[in-house]
């Protein structure tokens, strides 16, 4: 059966600008390519004939898993993410922080749109767990999480 997490997909309209915006949270590119082929959409069910894919990591674990930037070029990305949270499917990406205040304060500081105002709830066992979402300059809403 399932062995683990490979990756998560985000499909994107211009890589360099969703490069930037990931690293600058921390992410680091450890593979970058380009799959040329009529064929290239058969196995994900789609028309597609070109696209270019950045693997892009959290820490320096060979194994853990990475967040799989997709752009497609032929033809080129479409539609939208969802508008909410509460949408059927995958709705949003979480990361741990440990000082979830000033990760807070550093991306508002950069003007990053978020979806609510950080948020501190009671969670299990007395612990306080802050939870905050945000948008990535697609509008794919990720979330932050401490005190997990």
């Amino acid at each position: 059966m399932l062995q683990r997490l490979f990756h998560v997909n985000i499909c994107v309209r211009n890589m360099e600008r969703s490069i930037k915006f990931y690293q600058d949270l921390g992410f680091t590119k450890v593979n970058d390519f380009v799959l040329d082929d009529p064929s290239v959409g058969d196995a994900l069910g789609l028309k597609a004939r070109k696209l270019r894919g950045v693997f892009m990591r959290l820490g320096a674990e060979a194994n853990a898993p990475v967040l799989d930037l997709v752009e497609f070029i032929d033809p080129p990305t479409q539609g939208q993410p969802y508008p909410t949270l509460n949408n059927t499917g995958i709705c949003r990406i979480a990361f741990t922080v440990d000082d979830i205040d000033r990760t807070y304060g550093e991306l508002k500081a950069r003007q990053i749109e978020f979806v609510a105002p950080l948020k501190k709830i009671a969670g299990p066992g007395g612990a306080t767990i802050g939870v905050v979402c945000f948008k990535d300059p697609d509008g794919t809403i990720l979330e932050l999480i401490s005190g997990m």
